[in-house]
């Protein structure tokens, strides 16, 4: 765990978002965007969620699927309070290169009426191949490549605000910026307590079908939408009726190792023996039960 407390300020360099505070610190002479956890909501007031965890850990898995991702490295950060558990992103900014969201490039899109924080999966598709700035045929298959993986992860907050582009304008270039904002996967706002009450000591699987409650277990489904309603990861993948998807599935499949994967969650600091368990348990149950059955099916065909 790395102290970030005594690490220089960049005090004019911002960062939005909704996940907790960010400052912008300077770490063996690079920037990093410094993420804090954000409080838990419908839980005791001192609880604080584990964003920077799922940011650190999720990041780390899909490295190991040969994607482009953030660099991202766990630490602490200590004021007056008390002492937290923070996570540096590497900030891909940097260079004089700006980064543009999907959704600015989607409100681009001037001949139709679509909103560029709409999630509707068709108007997604369909501003990935009407845009001009990038080649479409790749853009889409980043874009699927990123659906499964956040699949694998469980990530269900993966809207037009948390992916996009990185311009020099000054060169006319483009490319796609690193994946990034994984702090909604591995159901974040799950304390040790609820996990251990709730999940493990009942033996219940882990399942890949969401069930409506408000309860952070059950949130399973994608930001993305089909006909207004949010998307089933599992259904719309064991679907097989988007071939992009399916394709997408046979690329990232075989790529991914259980055993690598549980040395990521085993070699983390700073989180408990049970939490632990309940990662490595629903990142097999989610492989398995979508991801492999699906690509299974589809070598069958």
């Amino acid at each position: 765990m790395i102290d970030f407390t005594n690490c220089k300020i960049n005090k004019f360099r911002y960062y939005g978002g909704k996940n907790g505070g960010k400052i912008c610190i300077i770490y063996n002479n690079e920037e990093y965007m410094l993420k804090f956890p954000g409080i838990n909501e419908g839980v005791e007031e001192h609880e604080y969620s584990n964003s920077c965890i799922s940011e650190y850990i999720a990041c780390e898995i899909i490295r190991t699927l040969g994607l482009n991702v953030q660099k991202t490295i766990l630490g602490t950060y200590s004021s007056q309070e008390n002492t937290k558990t923070v996570v540096a992103c590497k900030d891909f900014t940097s260079y004089g290169k700006i980064f543009k969201q999907f959704a600015e490039l989607k409100n681009s899109q001037i001949e139709t009426s679509k909103n560029g924080y709409g999630t509707e999966l068709s108007e997604v598709i369909e501003t990935i191949e009407e845009q001009q700035i990038y080649d479409a045929k790749e853009l889409k298959e980043f874009f699927w490549n990123m659906f499964i993986a956040d699949t694998l992860v469980g990530n269900f907050d993966r809207h037009n605000e948390n992916w996009g582009f990185l311009i020099d304008e000054e060169k006319q270039r483009v490319e796609i910026a690193p994946i990034y904002d994984c702090a909604s996967c591995l159901y974040p706002q799950l304390t040790d307590e609820r996990i251990k009450a709730k999940i493990l000591s009942a033996q219940k699987s882990i399942k890949p079908l969401p069930v409506n409650s408000n309860d952070a277990y059950d949130i399973q489904a994608s930001a993305l939408k089909e006909d207004g309603k949010k998307i089933n990861y599992f259904e719309y993948i064991s679907s097989l009726k988007n071939e992009d998807c399916n394709s997408a599935i046979m690329r990232i499949v075989p790529l991914i190792d259980l055993n690598k994967i549980n040395n990521i969650i085993e070699q983390t600091p700073e989180i408990s023996e049970i939490r632990k368990e309940f990662y490595k348990k629903i990142i097999k149950e989610r492989y398995e039960k979508i991801l492999l059955k699906t690509y299974t099916k589809i070598k069958e065909r």
